[in-house]
């Protein structure tokens, strides 16, 4: 959920400002298939335990995502679509490249990446990471606690 939030927000927010997306098709489609696939897999392999399932269910009135996920789901939001503006806008400056954000074409005329592919792709990569890592650290490895 947090990285479609994120995901939605930073590339029609920057696709606004500049006038293209930040990642091509096929990398919104490896992000989609990245976060899908594992999130099902996760599901699939593991059995729920016996006393789950014995579990009192949710009544209608409850709220499915409580305070605690929802104060989570938004704080990792926030700080992927952070991480992702400063990379968007202060990365090529930090890393010492130069182009135009608003006219440089993906391929130079000869064919070869040119910075802005070099730099989309590199945010490519921060984002899946920075998206797996999110994956990894909303694992339950013990109990929950009660409140």
């Amino acid at each position: 959920m947090t990285v479609n939030i994120s995901c939605i927000v930073f590339v029609v927010s920057t696709a606004l400002v500049l006038g293209h997306s930040p990642f091509n098709v096929v990398q919104l489609l490896w992000i989609n298939l990245i976060m899908d696939v594992l999130a099902a897999i996760a599901f699939s392999t593991e059995n729920p335990h016996p006393t789950q399932i014995r579990k009192e269910r949710i009544k209608e009135n409850q709220k499915i995502i409580t305070q605690l996920m929802m104060r989570n789901i938004l704080s990792q939001a926030l700080y992927q679509i952070i991480t992702m503006i400063i990379l968007m806008y202060a990365g090529p400056a930090a890393c010492g490249i130069r182009y135009n954000l608003y006219h440089t074409e993906l391929t130079n005329v000869d064919g070869t990446p040119s910075y802005r592919m070099q730099h989309q792709t590199f945010m490519f990569h921060c984002f899946v990471m920075m998206s797996l890592f999110n994956m990894f650290n909303c694992r339950v490895l013990g109990s929950m606690p009660v409140k």
